[in-house]
């Protein structure tokens, strides 16, 4: 059995690998604690043994760095030798048979650390909407594939942000963010007639506006879906994307997005 020293001497070590495997994959303490969405002094103390976060940073760390985890084996390891240290104690207030309905301790303390550790940069959503809507603004007046270029980055980053967890009005907009980046995408590809990839952007921009609950990028998506079917011949289903859209849209005037069919010209 495992003594409090040993224990500690392996969560040291575990602290030591990961500013090992931090600095190999070039990053400093500050990058690390945004990709893994907790704070640098998390990061700092945890790489010195004074801090034992929970099994979720270092699931976070893991897949950050491209472990292999690596990180979350050595920890479960650790915390393995931890509960064999120190076998629980029963609660003489329930019976033996009534211990059986309760979660493990540390499971609801991973859990509650998971939440309040969940994405809640607001900050970073924010930059976020606004390269969007700068996008939007620009679709006008950029060639396709400059804004593509600026687009498949700000994709990646949603895809990257939805991996992880947030709170309810995040995740909202965080869809909302996806709906539109694949919305503006779709259109792009329609100009550059990737014909196929155009569609497949237009449904999944419907798909998230329908998830995030937003009627009127819902109809966005249907109108660009309505030319992509109306530019590749199939004018049947250009007219139900449309009637749908107007469907979606109800009694809004406007729907939010870029103006169709887009004006282009070369000046970014």
């Amino acid at each position: 059995m495992a003594d409090h020293d040993e224990i500690n001497a392996a969560r040291r070590a575990l602290g030591r690998h990961l500013a090992h495997l931090r600095k190999d994959a070039g990053h400093t303490q500050h990058r690390l604690a945004r990709l893994v969405q907790y704070g640098r002094s998390s990061v700092a103390n945890t790489e010195t043994g004074r801090q034992h976060p929970e099994r979720p940073f270092w699931t976070r760390c893991d897949q950050a760095l491209r472990t292999g985890g690596v990180l979350t084996a050595e920890y479960d390891r650790i915390a393995d030798l931890n509960h064999r240290r120190r076998p629980a104690a029963p609660d003489s207030r329930i019976s033996d048979s009534a211990a059986v309905w309760w979660e493990p301790e540390d499971t609801i303390t991973a859990r509650r650390t998971t939440l309040t550790t969940a994405t809640d940069d607001d900050a970073r959503l924010a930059r976020l909407e606004h390269e969007i809507r700068q996008a939007i603004a620009d679709n006008e007046r950029c060639p396709p594939a400059t804004l593509v270029a600026r687009l498949r980055p700000l994709r990646a980053c949603v895809d990257q942000l939805m991996a992880a967890r947030q709170h309810p009005p995040q995740r909202v907009r965080l869809y909302s963010a996806a709906a539109h980046l694949s919305g503006l995408l779709a259109a792009l590809a329609l100009d550059l007639r990737a014909f196929r990839v155009a569609h497949a952007y237009a449904a999944e921009a419907f798909d998230l506006a329908h998830a995030a609950r937003q009627p009127d990028t819902r109809a966005w998506a249907r109108a660009t879906q309505s030319l992509i079917a109306f530019y590749t011949g199939n004018h049947r289903d250009a007219l139900a994307y449309a009637e749908d859209g107007l469907r979606h849209a109800g009694n809004s005037a406007a729907v939010n997005g870029p103006r169709w069919p887009p004006r282009r010209s070369a000046s970014c």
